[in-house]
């Protein structure tokens, strides 16, 4: 009975856990996407702005370059810093997958989904996941498997490499 018990507990310690990883992961998503959406205000506002002064300075007949070169960088400044989000969030959300099903899970590249470690197709949507690459940096093009720069053959399906 002691060990009934002891399941039980485990089980409910174990969705606790996984309620709150998730909850904090859906907290700091919603923050950099937040994050995301201001800087997307403020791109917004600084090409309005850079039209106006551009659209001055030609009807003054005195086209600042520099000026126009200064403001386009603070624009593209902001942009990195959208990647950089983008990055975060990407960050926050294997991390909190890894949590949620093991260390070796493998995202799938189209979407998202958190697979199997040697799963060769996501069980969401079928794509093909990126396969392992070996030291050498060659893999068969027909099931993923690691190879040798020098093999002729696979390995573990037997397909001809080039």
């Amino acid at each position: 009975m002691t060990d009934f018990f002891e399941k039980i507990t485990g089980s409910i310690d174990k969705g606790i856990k996984t309620i709150s990883s998730k909850g904090k992961e859906i907290i700091e998503v919603t923050k950099l996407k937040g994050e995301i959406k201001d800087i997307k205000a403020s791109i917004q506002d600084r090409f309005n702005l850079l039209g106006k002064n551009v659209f001055e300075m030609i009807n003054r007949g005195a086209l600042k370059e520099e000026e126009i070169k200064v403001d386009c960088e603070e624009i593209k400044s902001l942009f990195r810093k959208i990647t950089e989000l983008e990055e975060a969030i990407k960050r926050v959300e294997t991390e909190a997958l890894k949590m949620r099903y093991g260390a070796d899970a493998v995202l799938c590249p189209k979407c998202g989904v958190a697979n199997k470690s040697g799963d060769k197709f996501c069980s969401s949507c079928g794509s093909t996941l990126t396969p392992e690459i070996s030291s050498e940096g060659k893999v068969c093009p027909s099931c993923g498997a690691p190879v040798k720069e020098d093999t002729k053959f696979c390995t573990k399906c037997g397909t001809k490499l080039a």
